[in-house]
């Protein structure tokens, strides 16, 4: 019999720790290429190098066009099927010595990510996700956030949160938060961890893709703030506005449209 061909999920998840084992390396100081020139730091060559890996590594079994955080500025999505690569996420943590960085890769096919790969170099945490499939993480098992309490843990991001998200905080009764950088939140909430990570600042599409479709899988939500729906993926110029990636259980859009309601009223 012919040896049935490895599955996609496989090959990207195997890519995406190629690549984090690169930026191990270079984050520990082991490699500096001959090629480096002086003014390339090592979060700059990190970058670079896994992406060529990623790269060069799709297109070995996919002819889906690859737009990368590393390649050239796009105004609209290639095609209705491609994949998003963001090669080194987080990068004020690696420069930080904050180990939460991390590879992400996604498939995005009619306006939705199908497949999502993300792994932490230095944890070594691989997660990963396929429609309808499921959503696996470290050592293989299947996750799955089944939490039910309603005194909410949320992720947040690096930066002092605004006055706008404290406020944010307060309309979901979380009461604690734990900051830190990159697309590891949503993997934190699919797994449980966490209940909410909410974000309003502006991100790109390569930032959330692989991150929604672990969420999705593993019994989570990720909403766009502007529309109360489902973030989708092909938007003009890759740009995502705000959104909050929750348990499937919590009425997200209900919450977000009365905080925005609150807010215009509070305003002088």
């Amino acid at each position: 019999s012919v040896m049935s061909e490895t599955p996609m999920i496989e090959k990207v998840r195997e890519l995406a720790v190629i690549a984090g084992k690169e930026i191990a390396s270079i984050y520990r100081g082991n490699v500096w290429t001959v090629t480096s020139k002086a003014d390339e730091s090592p979060i700059t060559q990190a970058d670079l190098r896994a992406n060529e890996l990623i790269v060069a590594g799709l297109k070995k079994f996919s002819n889906d066009p690859i737009v990368s955080e590393e390649g050239d500025v796009l105004l609209k999505a290639p095609s209705s099927r491609f994949w998003l690569v963001d090669p080194l996420d987080g990068t004020r943590d690696f420069v930080n010595r904050m180990d939460t960085f991390v590879v992400c890769i996604a498939l995005i096919e009619n306006g939705e990510p199908i497949l999502g790969v993300i792994y932490a170099p230095i944890s070594e945490e691989l997660y990963s996700a396929e429609k309808g499939k499921g959503a696996i993480g470290p050592e293989g098992k299947l996750i799955f956030n089944r939490n039910t309490r309603t005194e909410l843990a949320a992720a947040g991001s690096r930066s002092t949160p605004s006055d706008r998200m404290k406020a944010l905080y307060e309309q979901f009764g979380i009461t604690s938060i734990e900051r830190f950088g990159s697309a590891l939140k949503f993997c934190k909430v699919a797994s449980g961890d966490f209940d909410v990570y909410p974000r309003f600042g502006p991100t790109k599409e390569w930032d959330t893709a692989a991150g929604q479709i672990i969420a999705e899988e593993a019994g989570c939500k990720v909403v766009d703030m502007s529309t109360g729906e489902r973030l989708l993926y092909g938007k003009p110029n890759l740009d995502n506005r705000g959104f909050v990636c929750c348990r499937n259980d919590l009425d997200v859009a209900e919450q977000i449209y009365r905080f925005n309601v609150e807010r215009l009223k509070n305003q002088p």
